[in-house]
């Protein structure tokens, strides 16, 4: 089964996502984009199969292919940036998915995220005739080389990088991909940070990696633990009490620097919590809600000017440098958060705690809106936010009903006092919806 969203398209390997489909996407993105194609991949274990796919679909229509390897989406983004004769990107990742789960990250000119599996369904993807080219006009591989070193380059040009290097810090690197971790050792390295590097068999960023992360921090006496996404544009962490740091802390933390310093706009997504509001408003900033997701925080982003963007999952947007979501930038900012201003366990001492579970159904596309007309039906005396989907207050929390990114599925989210309630109310709006 293949699962698409706006610029993304999952699925199980070798049920859908196999070498058929990555050949024929590969035509059509050599014929919506042109020569050249940047091409990268994470470090799962399907990523060679499907890349070689790719390309030889790419190279069938004419078009030229700039392989960088096993790297991370924000290594391509900024390769892409500074070379603006590459026409579009894509980067074979599946995000939070499992291993036996892979799928494709498409780019257009200058790294952005590309809505291209709105405007193209994955039927009429694998139903179009595209005609290849004579033998002689076959695109070329060209592979990429040295574009890490200025890759850490630019992240290094945007912290304090001398208090980072006095504090002396030592942390644990949780990081799910091979790909990643050389790239972030020598980030670690310019920045004289001691670390431990730990790997696993899952590239699922939840709250069980966190705490695990935090038994090494703790029993290690180190000052930091840092949870990467396996495609490294989501980022999380663990104190150095040992402590999971809850994706809405991070964030907070993040917006308390950055609004000490420079006043001005916030984009979160409307499924943030009551924190990230508080502290936004409290240090003096102006909250701009949108939809979720991480492409349309990071375009929000730009076109509010706004200091900073983000989510309660690790989607860190600052607008220095290329203005995405990238974590080995978000590390290295919390470090230098860590050097100048003390542990983390302190300085997050006095948010209080707010539970935000979620979860999801398959819904016909044909139904969605009439589901969420029952949801609003269901809570037709309280206070509503249709920004996306539909928010509702209520005494306890809040609870969101939204149609994912994905098509077939919807989302539901819900805020309470507790862990506990929070996952019994996703539970029976769920089962209230598919009565």
């Amino acid at each position: 089964m293949i699962l698409a969203g706006s610029n993304t398209v999952k699925g199980t390997i070798n049920d859908g996502m196999d070498v058929e489909f990555a050949l024929q996407l590969g035509k059509v993105i050599g014929k919506i984009y042109g020569s050249p194609v940047a091409v990268s991949m994470d470090g799962r274990n399907s990523n060679v199969m499907l890349k070689d796919a790719l390309s030889a679909g790419i190279m069938s229509v004419g078009c030229n292919v700039y392989d960088l390897g096993a790297v991370p989406s924000p290594v391509l983004q900024y390769y892409m940036e500074y070379h603006p004769e590459v026409r579009g990107g894509v980067t074979i990742t599946a995000s939070f998915a499992g291993q036996d789960i892979n799928g494709f990250k498409v780019m257009k000119s200058g790294g952005m995220d590309d809505s291209i599996f709105y405007e193209h369904s994955i039927e009429s993807i694998m139903s179009e005739k595209i005609p290849t080219v004579p033998g002689l006009q076959v695109g070329e591989i060209f592979k990429v080389e040295d574009v890490v070193e200025g890759y850490v380059d630019s992240i290094l040009s945007q912290v304090d990088a001398e208090s980072i290097r006095k504090a002396g810090l030592k942390i644990c690197l949780d990081c799910r991909n091979a790909a990643i971790v050389p790239i972030a050792s020598n980030l670690l390295m310019s920045l004289s940070v001691d670390c431990i590097t730990i790997g696993g068999d899952t590239s699922v960023l939840d709250f069980d990696r966190q705490v695990k992360l935090g038994h090494i921090v703790k029993s290690q006496g180190l000052d930091l633990g840092v949870a990467i996404e396996m495609d490294a544009d989501h980022c999380l962490f663990a104190s150095d009490k040992g402590r999971p740091v809850e994706g809405d802390k991070s964030f907070s933390l993040f917006a308390k620097d950055i609004l000490s310093e420079k006043k001005g706009k916030v984009v979160i997504p409307i499924n943030s919590s009551t924190l990230m509001e508080n502290v936004i408003k409290d240090n003096g900033g102006l909250a701009i809600n949108c939809t979720v997701g991480e492409y349309t925080v990071i375009r929000k982003v730009k076109e509010n000017d706004a200091v900073l963007g983000g989510d309660l999952f690790g989607c860190i947007v600052f607008p220095e440098g290329l203005g995405i979501s990238d974590a080995l930038i978000t590390m290295a900012r919390m470090l230098e958060i860590v050097a100048k201003n003390g542990p983390i366990s302190k300085q997050i001492k006095s948010f209080p705690d707010y539970y935000i579970s979620k979860g999801s159904f398959e819904c016909d596309e044909k139904k969605i809106s009439a589901t969420l007309d029952k949801f609003k039906g269901l809570h037709k005396d309280d206070e509503m936010d249709l920004v996306d989907g539909v928010k509702v207050c209520t005494e306890k929390g809040w609870i969101l009903v939204r149609h994912s990114n994905v098509k077939g599925i919807i989302k539901v989210y819900s805020q309470a006092d507790s862990r506990e309630e929070a996952e019994k109310v996703v539970k029976e709006t769920i089962d209230a919806l598919k009565a």
